[in-house]
């Protein structure tokens, strides 16, 4: 049986994209955690679906993954481990049926304007206050 060449295009009708979306997001989960138990690596895959939902798979955590890759770009010795600060752990609310797999439910779609901008002024400041708690202890590290 030959397997025929699936055209990669945008699907229009919105209830199948988002049953494509659920399959594809636990595959490349799946695929995931195969490439780390075979290779011995740590990976980290986060997908943001339309409703505003994030799904993230990481081992050995995707916290340890992103600071990993954080510290690596930000110059100090490659494999630096850098704590996640607080309030980012606290916007997980939800876990999903896989445990590895951590979902971050925001309605959007039921939110004005201005909760939207209050929304946006909130993550700002939360993800200033991430980097300088990072450029803290990268500085402090240093010396």
């Amino acid at each position: 049986m030959v397997r025929t060449k699936v055209e990669i295009k945008r699907i229009e009708d919105k209830a199948k994209r988002h049953t494509t979306f659920t399959k594809r997001r636990q595959g490349l989960f799946k695929k995931t955690k195969e490439l780390v138990k075979r290779c011995d690596a740590e990976a980290a895959v986060i997908t943001f679906s339309l409703a505003g939902n994030i799904f993230a798979f990481g081992h050995p955590s995707v916290d340890n993954v992103v600071n990993r890759y954080i510290a690596a770009m930000s110059g100090p010795e490659l494999g630096e481990v850098v704590p996640v600060h607080e309030e980012a752990e606290d916007a997980v609310i939800g876990t999903n049926e896989d445990e590895e797999t951590l979902g971050l439910e925001v309605p959007l779609d039921d939110m004005g304007m201005t909760e939207l901008e209050e929304l946006d002024r909130t993550m700002t400041e939360m993800k200033k206050k991430v980097v300088d708690k990072i450029d803290g202890i990268i500085s402090c590290s240093k010396n």
